[in-house]
């Protein structure tokens, strides 16, 4: 789904476009006519738009000289990858907003690439600049199409550091819209004194319309978390999203805080978040101890993979939280600046609203991708469905993929085991794959469809995909595997005895309190595992 497409959606006022214009341009513009000899430069004024349509959309580009593989710089448009360290090639991707942006270049032959989003293919555009001004018209043509499919994109986990509140705004008012980003969530961050530089710990808790003019819906929540060190791994990270008023304190113990003690666990904050009516949202994958705890006493909304870096494997907690019942939507985010297109696709119904498509992401219907959009099925139900049976059936499975990139293997995963793959082939200017198969279930399970691929896309991410659940009851029984359970257990034993032996801790009573949150965790899971083994 393009932004503008959500703008209509979300707020039918007009748009703004806001071009960074004044000393900056000018400065690079001089510098660019020295790097390229003194020719006369020319405005240029670039416009992205879909081919079948003839609509204007938001997007990015990079330019080269005909004689040179080094793309340039392009003065008064958005460093797409502006806060992040970019190796040579990822340099030169800027942002052209929907209602297009001017840049200056000097005379010469050219040649553009461009794309928009997820949605779109990469087009190849050559031209030449010879005079005052150019006008270059970019075609796109839209390999998928989220907004038919009823999908809208969003990013959970969003931080900016380092930047004024003018580039800050630019970046939120550009970046997110280019990408096809429709519904966008920043969060409140405390680290002892470092916090300083974080611009998006200045905007209030809550909706933050002013932003809204761009399609593009905001709201700003809080990133609670715990370290044993300043970056490293302690009781966890969560993210609270729609919440009223700041849950504190923020952070906790000295790892992070570089004061007080490891008293407090996550607990007392997330059900505080809970009462506001917040959505409660692991970050980090695998990391932090209260992870396995707090997710299998129902307190967590979705688990957030990939958001910062790649860290981990589903199997590693995710599949082991569905073996064991859970039903736990997957989701993801970017964390530090949008350094990826990583967004969850949720299908929303109704009017779409910061509330309705946490709704969706809730409930399950929806995907966490940075390259191909997935579809799954089960017996005719969608993403985040529970089918019901009454005795054992064979069921009829049905994923599909399609992307811009060569995603390589296309998977459906049965109770965390690869059941069915199909090779992704290209067509045209996507590629695509989909697989069907007859599961014969004597048991309850679950389905998800994801990809495996090494493949890496325009910002040098690997390619991941992978669907929330299809969850099958059978006899009113849902999941339980004894394995899951006990490598669950095991995890839980394991970081308790961190805890124990890293923590530092007022008084023996308080390292008690805390460690009964695992006793309490370990106790109820051992009970669930000696029932279920009779």
């Amino acid at each position: 789904m393009q932004c503008n497409k959500c703008a209509r959606r979300a707020n039918p006022g007009r748009h703004k476009t806001v071009i960074a214009l004044g000393c900056g341009f000018v400065l690079a513009a001089c510098a660019l006519l020295g790097a390229r000899g003194g020719e006369a430069a020319g405005k240029v004024r670039l416009q992205l738009v879909d081919a079948a349509t003839g609509s204007k959309i938001g997007g990015i580009i990079r330019v080269v000289p005909a004689d040179s593989e080094i793309p340039i710089e392009l003065p008064g448009l958005l460093d797409r990858l502006r806060g992040l360290k970019k190796s040579d090639a990822l340099r030169g991707w800027y942002v052209v907003p929907a209602a297009g942006g001017e840049t200056m270049l000097p005379a010469g032959r050219y040649r553009a690439e461009a794309l928009s989003g997820l949605e779109s293919a990469v087009a190849t555009h050559e031209f030449e600049v010879a005079g005052e001004q150019s006008d270059i018209t970019i075609n796109l043509e839209m390999i998928v199409h989220a907004a038919e499919r009823g999908l809208v994109a969003g990013n959970t986990h969003l931080h900016l550091q380092g930047l004024n509140k003018q580039e800050c705004e630019d970046y939120l008012r550009q970046v997110p819209a280019a990408d096809g980003i429709c519904v966008m969530f920043i969060s409140y961050l405390e680290r002892a004194e470092i916090d300083k530089a974080y611009i998006t710990n200045r905007y209030p808790i809550g909706d933050l319309r002013e932003f809204a003019a761009k399609g593009v819906l905001f709201n700003n929540g809080e990133e609670h978390r715990h370290n044993f060190e300043a970056w490293g791994q302690g009781y966890g990270h969560v993210m609270f999203l729609d919440i009223k008023e700041l849950v504190k304190p923020v952070s906790l113990g000295p790892g992070i805080t570089t004061a007080g003690d490891d008293d407090r666990s996550l607990r007392p904050g997330i059900d505080e978040a809970h009462r506001q009516g917040g959505t409660i949202i692991w970050c980090h994958n695998t990391l932090g101890h209260e992870a396995i705890p707090t997710a299998l006493a129902g307190r967590l909304h979705a688990l957030n993979v990939f958001d910062g870096a790649r860290l981990g494997k589903y199997e590693d907690k995710y599949y082991r939280y569905l073996s064991v019942g859970l039903h736990l939507p997957i989701s993801t985010g970017t964390d530090w600046f949008i350094y990826d297109f990583s967004r969850v696709y949720s299908h929303v119904e109704g009017k779409l609203d910061v509330r309705s498509w946490l709704a969706a992401l809730k409930a399950g219907r929806n995907q966490a991708t940075n390259g191909p959009l997935l579809s799954l099925t089960v017996d005719g139900r969608d993403i985040g469905a529970t089918l019901k049976l009454e005795k054992p059936k064979k069921v009829r499975t049905v994923a599909e993929g399609v992307g811009r990139q060569d995603f390589q293997r296309l998977q459906i995963v049965q109770n965390g085991r690869v059941i069915a793959v199909e090779t992704a082939r290209k067509s045209g200017s996507r590629f695509q794959a989909r697989v069907e198969r007859d599961i014969s279930l004597d048991g309850p399970a679950w389905f998800a469809a994801r990809i495996e691929s090494d493949t890496k896309n325009e910002l040098a991410q690997q390619l991941f995909a992978h669907t929330s659940p299809v969850y099958v009851d059978l006899g009113g029984q849902g999941v339980f595997d004894l394995e899951s359970a006990r490598s669950l257990l095991k995890q839980m034993e394991e970081g308790r005895d961190d805890i124990r032996a890293r923590g530092k801790f007022s008084s023996a009573v308080a390292k008690d309190r805390m460690l009964a949150t695992y006793d309490d965790a370990i106790r109820g899971l051992t009970e669930q595992i000696a029932r279920r083994s009779r």
